[in-house]
């Protein structure tokens, strides 16, 4: 395999103080990389480094290779500012925090779908069920489930009249249950003299 060439944009001190001040955790791993690439006084291979500084040998290859094209800026961490836009701005954000705040359109709760359908009504954003519901839970909304109910339960009329009838609770409903003797030691008898 053919040697990659060091281009040495700033000398090995500088290197190593721009390592050491790094406080960017990918970065500083590159500047070390680098700096290990540029010493002199003990030269090492890429494979060499990669080991020391926990990268593999081909993404330090291409580290070098970065180094060699762009420079210092190379080794900045270039994930920054990647992706996209937001799909609503500040604007739409606040028109969506305000109408989840009232009822859906159809009745009901908000769900992930209906807020979907709602942002592609209203402003022409298509959105999958997954993002309305991420949107539910930084808005601060929770999934709403009814709480389950056995099938042969009282009617909410019957539970009603049962809390009304019956005062004291089970067993005897409405009486009270008389105070026992407290069993928590042995009884005494006076002692015959």
């Amino acid at each position: 395999m053919r040697r990659i060439p060091f281009i040495r944009h700033l000398t090995a001190p500088e290197i190593r103080r721009t390592y050491l001040a790094c406080r960017h955790p990918v970065e500083k791993v590159r500047w070390h990389a680098l700096w290990l690439l540029a010493r002199s006084d003990c030269p090492r291979s890429p494979a060499e480094v990669a080991q020391i500084v926990g990268l593999s040998d081909v993404a330090v290859r291409a580290l070098l290779r970065r180094w060699n094209r762009l420079g210092p800026p190379g080794l900045s961490d270039r994930r920054q500012g990647n992706g996209r836009s937001a799909r609503l701005g500040a604007r739409r954000w606040g028109a969506l925090a305000r109408a989840v705040a009232r009822r859906p359109p159809d009745g009901g709760l908000w769900t992930g779908p209906k807020v979907a359908r709602y942002v592609l009504g209203r402003w022409g954003v298509r959105v999958r069920p997954e993002t309305g519901w991420r949107w539910l839970r930084r808005l601060g909304l929770t999934l709403q489930v009814p709480r389950p109910a056995h099938p042969r339960s009282a009617a909410d009329a019957d539970r009603r009249r049962w809390k009304k009838t019956c005062a004291g609770g089970w067993p005897g409903c409405g009486e009270s249950t008389p105070a026992r003797r407290s069993r928590s030691g042995p009884r005494t008898r006076p002692a015959s003299g």
